[in-house]
């Protein structure tokens, strides 16, 4: 998978809260996955706690830094790490579900 879903749903997730108490079960799905592909990727309290102040509560990394008592580079390396921790479980989502194979992850390499 090259594209981060995380990431995709992170810069998303206002508009999709949105779309969601419109009627946009789409939005709703997608949202309750993320939040339970959030509790399976096993979240340092600080990576957490880096992703609620800059997506859920829009802080910049900077002072959301100032939140934690971090700068803002060590903000960005726990939502990095988040990250590639959240899209793992998609990855290991779409590998159960035969959405990935061997086959389609061998020709996205060449």
């Amino acid at each position: 998978m090259s594209a981060s879903q995380a990431k995709a749903i992170l810069r998303n997730l206002h508009a999709l809260s949105e779309r969601r108490y419109v009627g946009d079960t789409n939005a709703s799905d997608t949202l309750v996955d993320f939040a339970d592909a959030v509790k399976r990727a096993n979240l340092t309290d600080r990576q957490a706690e880096a992703l609620r102040l800059v997506y859920v509560e829009d802080l910049t990394q900077k002072v959301a830094g100032a939140h934690m008592g971090v700068g803002q580079d060590v903000v960005s390396t726990h939502i990095d790490a988040a990250v590639v921790n959240i899209d793992a479980v998609y990855e290991s989502w779409a590998w159960l579900s035969g959405e990935l194979t061997y086959e389609n992850e061998t020709e996205a390499t060449t």
